[in-house]
Order: structure tokens, then sequence, then C-alpha cells
């Protein structure tokens, strides 16, 4: 066996980063079907999409937070989804 083992430390997930974010966000760690993939394991950026939609419907129906975090991350994480999606946070209250 070379150097680069084939094990997979971090179950459905490709990478620790990935698994670190759905705990993070309390999603579920043992089911595929639960994400949106292509691949035989769960990417970051499906992660993150999840993780984007529940932000996207706090700040557009006004549901609660995903999780609690500062003011600062706050604005941030909104900033950021206004970056990706400039479209869907152009509120008209006409």
């Amino acid at each position: 066996m070379t150097a680069t083992s084939a094990r997979n430390y971090f179950g459905i997930f490709k990478s620790k980063r990935a698994k670190l974010l759905a705990i993070r966000y309390s999603l579920d760690l043992y089911d595929k079907n639960s994400y949106i993939h292509s691949d035989r394991l769960i990417l970051y950026s499906d992660v993150k999409f999840i993780v984007d939609n529940l932000w996207m419907s706090h700040f557009m129906y006004d549901t609660d937070k995903p999780i609690h975090v500062s003011l600062t991350e706050y604005n941030h994480i909104y900033c950021q989804l206004q970056d990706i999606y400039p479209s869907l946070f152009n509120f008209s209250y006409a």
C-alpha cells in the first residue's frame, strides 16, 4: 500500500471541510439521500448548497436562523449571498 491510504475517515463526505460544515448546521451525517449529489461521496459544494438555501430562506421569508451567529458573521453571510444571487435580494414591497 502506498503512503496515501484508500480509507475515507469522513463517512459519506469527501472531505473534512464538508463534514464539519454539516456538523455545524446539524445536517444528516449518515444518509446520502438527504443531499443533492452526483458523485459517490458528498462534496463540500453539496453541503454549501443546502446551507446557502437555509440562509436564503431566513433572509427572504423571515424564517428562523439556521444557527446562531454573531452580527458580523450574519452581515457577512448576507453580503456573500447577495453577491452570489443578486436578483433574489431585490425586494419590492409595492
